[in-house]
């Protein structure tokens, strides 16, 4: 998934990494729709045979349709490669609808936040709203987008919403799709708008849980600017790999709503408290026992079998256990300590792409937020502000998704504390206040602690 996602990020990271950005404290804030104007004279934007109709929307939030189950989808992760670096893109239903009002009525539609990384680093966040029609095909209703450099945001490139910026609900996928169908996803000429059509419903592709299928819908993409995209979808999955001129992306991670709740194994339990132990005992210099540690790592990541998980754990994920391992037993030989800690936390964040897989309660999101709060500590002792407020853009994008489920479970008290946190680490980040950040992390690391409390069985 190269983009066309909504983005929408909540909390006062925002507020205070960004001085250009105005305030954003609510992920339902409207936004206006901004984006350099192009020229779209190469593609008619008269309505094609799918979009004559005003379409009628009974059960919008039940988003089905075999080619794009948003409704189903509970977890998705993309790998690949964008403009020569390392790109990851994530998906996740939140548990919330968004009413829009356009021509036709009023709409509630499904809201999926997508985050992007490029080299690690996050580029952007966005909330997409989605609604089927009663036909059974998808619409796009728009997206609230954020933009990023640097931990900051840069811009709200990209923003729309049928009906406030005269926009229509745009097709998103067909009901019954045919090769030869045209549509818009994205329709509104001058912001945001595209042309695609389906070339193919017998593509050669690969899903990351059934291998190789040939019966893919491809579809050619033509953005505003004339730039071509391909982009195959596959029954149940949605999409499955999108390709443009130097990008291209493939679902490697698909964890359905109804996917069943299952035990992260004790070795990947292991390793990753192991690589925790290190991070907090490297200050003391105890190489003697983080020795031990390493040893112990690595017997774990040998009783670890990953063909026994529900489903197929994505290479890219064992590899980069694998290249963790290898940078951390390097750091301890030089009893490097910088480099020790940060090994060691770069271990923890394989690890929990790992749990992923198995769609664990405590949820895997709270591992990232664990090591997020760490990676701050360490971004800031090594002087690196950029990286801290990266890190705590996407502490502040993982929480947006998870404090809802948080406050259902009688969290409201530390949830609030907890965003309070953040509010405080972008403050103390802001004024380049080391000590201040550090004690505000670790406060938020102990809080953590206490919202993992609330996933265990009574």
């Amino acid at each position: 998934m190269l983009h066309r996602s909504p983005i929408v990020v909540a909390g006062a990271v925002l507020v205070l990494l960004s001085a250009a950005c105005a305030p954003v404290s609510n992920p339902n804030s409207a936004l206006q729709a901004t984006a350099t104007p192009a020229s779209s004279s190469q593609q008619s934007t008269e309505p094609s045979a799918l979009e004559a109709h005003t379409p009628s929307f009974s059960h919008p939030t039940q988003v089905t349709n075999p080619y794009l189950p948003y409704g189903l989808t509970h977890y998705a992760v993309f790998l690949g490669e964008a403009g020569g670096s390392p790109f990851r893109a994530e998906l996740r239903l939140l548990p919330r609808t968004e009413s829009i009002t356009w021509d036709g009525g009023t709409t509630d539609n499904i809201v999926i936040q997508y985050s992007a990384f490029s080299d690690g680093h996050l580029v952007e966040v966005a909330y997409d709203y989605y609604a089927q029609a009663d036909d059974g095909s998808v619409y796009y209703f728009g997206e609230d987008v954020y933009n990023y450099e640097d931990g900051k945001v840069v811009d709200q490139d990209g923003s729309w919403l049928a009906g406030r910026d005269g926009a229509p609900p745009a097709v998103m996928m067909p009901a019954q799709p045919q090769t030869g169908m045209v549509y818009h996803p994205e329709n509104l000429p001058g912001v945001v708008f595209e042309t695609d059509e389906i070339i193919a419903m017998d593509a050669a592709v690969t899903t990351p849980a059934t291998g190789a299928i040939n019966n893919g819908l491809r579809v050619q993409e033509t953005l505003m600017d004339g730039a071509i995209e391909y982009k195959t979808y596959g029954l149940n999955f949605g999409e499955l790999m999108a390709e443009a001129a130097d990008e291209t992306s493939q679902l490697a991670l698909f964890i359905p709503v109804e996917a069943a709740v299952n035990a992260i194994p004790e070795p990947l339990a292991a390793m990753e408290a192991q690589a925790q132990d290190i991070f907090d005992s490297a200050p003391q210099s105890d190489w003697t026992r983080i020795e031990r540690d390493v040893i112990s790592m690595n017997e774990a990541w040998q009783r670890y079998d990953p063909q026994s998980a529900p489903r197929p754990a994505p290479a890219p994920f064992l590899h980069k256990v694998e290249t963790a391992i290898a940078e951390l037993e390097s750091a301890v030989a030089s009893k490097d300590l910088p480099a020790t800690r940060q090994a060691a936390n770069d271990l923890s964040e394989a690890a929990v792409d790992l749990f992923a897989v198995y769609n664990p309660s405590p949820p895997a999101d709270l591992g990232r937020l664990a090591m997020l709060e760490r990676q701050v500590m360490l971004d800031v002792q090594a002087g690196d502000y950029a990286a801290a407020a990266n890190s705590l853009a996407v502490t502040d994008a993982i929480w947006v998704r998870m404090q809802a489920d948080v406050r259902a479970r009688n969290g409201a008290d530390v949830a609030s504390h907890f965003s309070a946190s953040i509010s405080a680490q972008a403050e103390a980040l802001h004024a380049q206040d080391d000590q201040s950040v550090i004690l505000e992390a670790q406060n938020g690391l102990e809080l953590v602690g206490v919202v993992e409390k609330l996933f265990q069985p009574d």
